[in-house]
């Protein structure tokens, strides 16, 4: 069994691939679950963080490999979600707008209930540097239940 990250009576954090550790939990046995999976975006391009040029890319974990397998990613881990849920669990899922339709969708296509999308206000964004954009200053958070 992986070995939780933090945990407290009523409350356990994982930091691991959640697949590894949702295939370990019995069905319907969760409460919640936040999620904050990869945005898929390292892609050899860059930001700014405080005032120095720095690369975006995390890792293969977080490189696109084109929209459908990038939905099927979703898909597969939002279903192994759903199994341990419990019969009203929720799900909380935080993404920008690279991904978050993407988990949207396969929300609907798993059968869950979206119940709100939040708007998390950053108030410190990277900035735009192509100024063709608008600065993407918030993430959004689907809130959805079984």
């Amino acid at each position: 069994m992986q070995k939780p990250y933090y945990e407290k009576p009523n409350f356990t954090l994982y930091q691991a691939n959640c697949l590894n550790v949702l295939a370990e939990l019995p069905e319907n046995s969760v409460d919640m679950v936040f999620a904050d999976p990869p945005y898929l975006l390292s892609n050899g391009g860059f930001t700014v963080h405080a005032g120095r040029q720095v690369s975006v890319n995390k890792g293969a974990w977080d490189k696109s490999n084109g929209l459908k397998k990038d939905f099927e990613f979703h898909l597969e881990w939002i279903q192994a979600v759903r199994r341990v849920l419990k019969p009203h669990g929720t799900l909380w899922i935080s993404g920008t707008y690279h991904s978050i339709y993407q988990c949207g969708f396969a929300l609907q296509v798993a059968g869950f209930h979206v119940l709100n999308d939040i708007a998390w206000f950053k108030p410190n964004a990277s900035p735009n540097l192509s100024c063709r954009f608008f600065t993407a200053s918030h993430e959004t958070i689907v809130w959805a239940r079984k």
